[in-house]
């Protein structure tokens, strides 16, 4: 007797803890990260800039009056509100035009399509450097924009200011998945070379750490689809699972008592 009422509390107990297990099993990500060796040896953006981008560029150096009319600039603007006196002179973005130009000050007009922020800056030192004397530069795709929808929990358009952002930085802006998205099947949408292409990744597993994708472009698409049908169950399942634990948690001490007083 002793011996059944244990067998079955033990079965109950598997029986409740199989559904849970597999529960975490399909919101886990990166399962096999362990069992795989990467290989993406990216260590910077490859964000290149494209016709229509507006991009900003600022020269920086030791002498105002030469560094001046290399820097775009609006109507010069109080700065009162920032709590010191004068004026700055505000940054004006440059357009890159649709053959992948900007008319940049003094230089003329630049060829910047297909380059990154960082190639970019390197080609400017090359011609500015012997000019101006320890010169840095900052630069910056204003229009650098990602949108995030579908079952996370916070969907919108993100802007990004560091040139930079990856999948997953991408999804912890948006709040994460929820419970009801299907991490096997997020996708990526994406316009390159005037077609629209979309990318599919499992985030059970390791690939998008691999992946050529993990940098995100400027207007990139990440949509998280719900797990089909099981979408509005999972929902739903919360209270119902709590009377199932409830019930089974009654039953297990029921069990418990029967052989405690069985022994007596």
């Amino acid at each position: 007797m002793k011996r059944h009422l244990s067998f079955l509390a033990s079965l109950l107990l598997l029986i409740i803890m199989l559904p849970s297990c597999s529960s975490w099993r399909e919101v886990e990500y990166f399962q096999d990260l362990n069992e795989v060796q990467l290989h993406n040896k990216l260590t910077e953006s490859d964000v290149k800039i494209r016709p229509g981008d507006q991009i900003t560029i600022m020269v920086f150096g030791a002498d105002k009056y030469l560094i001046m009319p290399y820097n775009q600039t609006l109507n010069s603007v109080s700065e009162g509100n920032l709590g010191s006196g004068g004026t700055r002179e505000a940054q004006s973005p440059y357009d890159v035009d649709e053959n992948g130009d900007i008319k940049f000050p003094v230089l003329g007009k630049i060829h910047v399509a297909g380059m990154t922020t960082n190639e970019l800056q390197r080609y400017l030192h090359s011609l500015l450097d012997e000019t101006i004397k320890d010169m840095t530069l900052f630069i910056a795709i204003e229009n650098f924009r990602i949108n995030v929808m579908g079952e996370v929990n916070r969907p919108g358009s993100f802007n990004i200011k560091n040139n930079t952002c990856t999948f997953l930085e991408a999804l912890s802006l948006a709040g994460d998945m929820k419970l009801t998205a299907n991490r096997h099947k997020v996708k990526l949408i994406r316009l390159e070379d005037g077609q629209v292409r979309h990318y599919e990744f499992d985030l059970t597993n390791s690939e998008i750490l691999d992946s050529k994708e993990l940098f995100l472009q400027q207007n990139d698409i990440i949509y998280v689809p719900p797990v089909s049908a099981k979408a509005d169950e999972a929902r739903s399942n919360g209270s119902a699972r709590t009377w199932v634990i409830g019930g089974a948690t009654l039953l297990i001490s029921v069990i418990s008592l029967i052989i405690t007083l069985s022994k007596n």
